[in-house]
């Protein structure tokens, strides 16, 4: 028994799978994925070490050649080459294209492992390797948010607020700031003032390195109760940093206490009963060692010149927020809701914040979807009516009807391989969509043939799918390959 007579036999299960295809094959349509392009995982990554002072050489023999032998361990790598400058280690790392997409995370975890086993092995000096093994995620929406009249720190805080409203956006995966400056506290330092008392630049990055951290103070048990000691003296503000004493280096402390040793039994050797003296001079000798920064420097806030990274939108200064889709997920979804919640926003904003929309990807996929589905329908009709007029009418919607219950099943099975409607798909659907119309034509024809020379009905549409069926099978095979 063939699927035809199957069919033919069974009616009332045929005519229910239909309905179930056709009623399916919509739902599916309406809720399945739609992107560009497909998601793809990128079996590359990239580990970045920064070696300060370093030679060329000395970051390849002592940073470069031993990452690269932990790394080499890996029995997933395919490729491997590197880069070594001054103060600089940068190492690619590509796997093989036979590892699947679901174990990549697992072979980054690996490589991570081998890179923190020579760690140790690293000489003193080196910056912890910094990995970058994330590059799949594509930024399908990107905001720019402009203000002339607002300072960039303003323009900062409100781009960075309207990033935390549009991060809980449904279909939102992740969301990244583009062309924010690091901010910096900037000392400006006298020389001249520096000569005068006798400290150095040395001296100054020592104090700022002591000072500011964040140390573990003890605890203390009373009544039974565990107290824990904080230390403070943390800077609140840049202000704070100009409060600060300089630290001496450890020769000028020395020389310093010889000093002091003389000057104190010189005068404990002239101090009078009336003690009118000379301890005012002993603190005004030691006072007059106490130097702040502030006495010497400038202390003010800003950002980090030249700037690593700058946005300009319309010749306006800018930043931009740039928003992921889910993966899988439906992008047309995500930029309705996207514009749902600006709507909401952009009222709240003051006046001369300007949100300008750069890139918006569900634009694109819309467009692409509907062309699509414009081309379907213009590809169903010209078959319709060619067959219409060369087969006969009632011939012509037979194949037509077929067509789009082929195509109504493609969807529900594209669902349930959560594969989702972008450029890819697209194109194998219009290349399935021209097999499809060959094959319904050759047992179409055949079915008209074998009722010309007395067949009956039933016995023609089953010799004319099973005869042809081999043939067909092969050169679907074929198209599909070409294909793939």
């Amino acid at each position: 028994m063939n699927l035809t007579q199957f069919a033919l036999e069974k009616q009332a299960l045929t005519k229910f799978i239909v309905f179930v295809i056709f009623v399916g094959g919509i739902l599916s349509y309406a809720s399945m994925g739609r992107l560009e392009d497909p998601d793809f995982t990128i079996k590359t990554a990239v580990v970045v070490t920064a070696y300060p002072g370093a030679s060329p050489q000395e970051v390849e023999l002592e940073v470069t050649d031993r990452l690269e032998r932990a790394i080499q361990e890996l029995p997933e790598l395919y490729h491997l080459y590197s880069f070594s400058r001054a103060g600089l280690s940068i190492i690619k790392v590509d796997m093989k294209e036979t590892v699947k997409a679901d174990q990549i995370p697992q072979v980054w975890d690996k490589m991570r492992a081998k890179i923190n086993d020579v760690r140790s092995q690293l000489p003193p000096g080196v910056m912890d390797p910094d990995i970058g093994d994330d590059f799949s995620f594509v930024y399908g929406f990107v905001l720019a948010i402009t203000g002339d009249d607002y300072s960039y720190a303003e323009l900062e805080e409100y781009t960075k607020t309207l990033r935390k409203e549009l991060n809980s956006v449904p279909g939102v995966a992740r969301s990244e700031l583009w062309g924010v400056q690091p901010k910096v506290v900037y000392l400006d330092v006298s020389e001249a003032q520096m000569a005068t008392l006798e400290i150095s630049k040395e001296d100054i990055l020592a104090t700022l390195a002591l000072q500011n951290m964040v140390v573990r103070a003890g605890a203390l048990q009373v009544s039974g109760l565990r107290l824990r000691i904080e230390t403070a003296g943390q800077f609140a503000t840049p202000e704070d940093i100009g409060e600060l004493p300089i630290r001496r280096s450890l020769a000028d402390i020395a020389v310093s206490a010889v000093e002091s040793s003389e000057f104190f039994s010189r005068n404990l050797s002239e101090t009078r009963p009336t003690g009118t003296a000379r301890g005012g001079s002993i603190a005004d000798a030691q006072g007059s060692e106490l130097v702040r920064i502030k006495d010497i420097a400038t202390v003010r806030e800003g950002y980090l010149k030249p700037a690593i990274q700058t946005m300009r939108f319309q010749g306006k200064n800018a930043l931009a927020i740039q928003l992921a889709n889910v993966a899988g997920g439906n992008i047309l979804e995500t930029g309705k809701a996207i514009d749902k919640r600006l709507e909401q926003l952009l009222p709240q904003l003051p006046a001369g914040i300007e949100v300008e929309r750069f890139v918006w990807q569900s634009e694109i996929v819309d467009e692409a979807i509907g062309g699509f589905v414009i081309n379907l329908a213009e590809a169903v009709l010209i078959v319709f009516g060619v067959l219409a007029l060369s087969m006969g009418l009632r011939m012509g919607l037979v194949i037509g009807w077929a067509l789009i219950l082929t195509i109504l099943g493609t969807f529900m099975v594209m669902k349930g391989m959560d594969i989702a409607l972008q450029r890819v798909s697209l194109g194998a659907l219009v290349v399935a969509l021209g097999m499809m119309v060959d094959n319904a034509i050759v047992v179409a024809d055949n079915y008209i043939i074998r009722l010309k020379r007395g067949m009956s009905p039933v016995e023609a549409a089953i010799d004319s799918a099973a005869t042809p069926s081999t043939a067909l099978l092969g050169a679907t095979v074929v198209a599909l390959m070409a294909f793939f």
